[in-house]
């Protein structure tokens, strides 16, 4: 990842001071620098429906196969007063097959995300990896249990080893095409942001099991250590807000980062909360 620059930071000089003519005189200190602000001309968000996706309520582009809201966090990162253009790629349903390769048939085939990316692009953020462990697969459980009235049995159906096989693998090549596309470019990799949290009351989850909780929250550490610790090797920036863990659908409504229905918060089932794109916007921007 191309480092942010600033100017090297000023030593100051030890108290009891240089002596001229005989006489002791306090050398004054001098000003620190002021860091360089960097201008970010061409930005690209690659992704899946964590970074596609914002609230119900707000106008959606893309393709007809990918739902993409206008605010979403690319789209509020887009916003910033130092970045100049913005590209959303980011796709509701993509996997890390779809960053790299197209998607789709026909009339209905996506390019790869990365052709947005050329060696001018200087500012990248990274989505993906939920769906290559079947996210939707144990989501649908959750909604199930949802219409049936009954509390979640998802747990005993899976095996965390099994859905993060083979995730390391796929996301070390979307990593490094991102910088053989764009070498020059700041590239941040967002985490998952949690559904649930494990401990403690959840009346608006009353219908997940106390096991399930606990295997959600499980499941989405693991995954997010797995992203984390791939795009280091890459050299590339982790981004997750801070306390993620106290914003779930665990929290009063107008606290979520993320809801399991939207009812509540205008989102979109299963998925970050218009609150959640702000704050993964806002941890994003932290870094520029």
């Amino acid at each position: 990842m191309k480092k942010i620059w600033t100017l090297p930071a000023v030593t100051l000089l030890a108290a009891g001071a240089l002596t001229a003519c005989g006489t002791d005189t306090a050398q004054e200190p001098e000003a620190a620098p002021t860091p360089i602000e960097v201008t970010y001309n061409h930005y690209v968000a690659i992704g899946d429906s964590y970074a596609a996706l914002g609230s119900r309520d707000a106008a959606t582009s893309g393709p007809e196969t990918c739902l993409r809201s206008a605010d979403n966090y690319p789209a509020l990162i887009g916003q910033h007063e130092r970045v100049e253009v913005t590209d959303d790629l980011s796709c509701s349903g993509a996997v890390t097959d779809d960053v790299v390769a197209p998607s789709g048939e026909g009339e209905n085939m996506i390019a790869p995300q990365v052709d947005a990316l050329s060696p001018e692009t200087d500012l990248v953020t990274v989505s993906i990896g939920g769906n290559d462990i079947n996210f939707p697969v144990f989501a649908q459980c959750f909604q199930d249990a949802i219409l049936s009235g009954e509390q979640s049995d998802c747990s005993d159906e899976y095996d965390n080893a099994e859905l993060l096989a083979g995730v390391d693998e796929k996301l070390a090549n979307v990593y490094s095409t991102i910088t053989e596309r764009a070498p020059s470019a700041y590239v941040y990799v967002t985490g998952y942001l949690p559904l649930l949290s494990a401990e403690g009351e959840c009346t608006d989850a009353a219908f997940v099991s106390e096991a399930d909780r606990a295997w959600a929250v499980d499941l989405t550490n693991q995954l997010n250590e797995h992203i984390a610790q791939v795009a280091g090797e890459h050299g590339l920036a982790f981004v997750m807000p801070e306390n993620a863990e106290d914003h779930t659908v665990c929290a009063a409504p107008e606290e979520r980062w993320t809801d399991l229905t939207g009812i509540d918060t205008d989102g979109y089932p299963m998925h970050p909360t218009p609150l959640g794109q702000e704050a993964m916007a806002d941890a994003v921007m932290e870094k520029l």
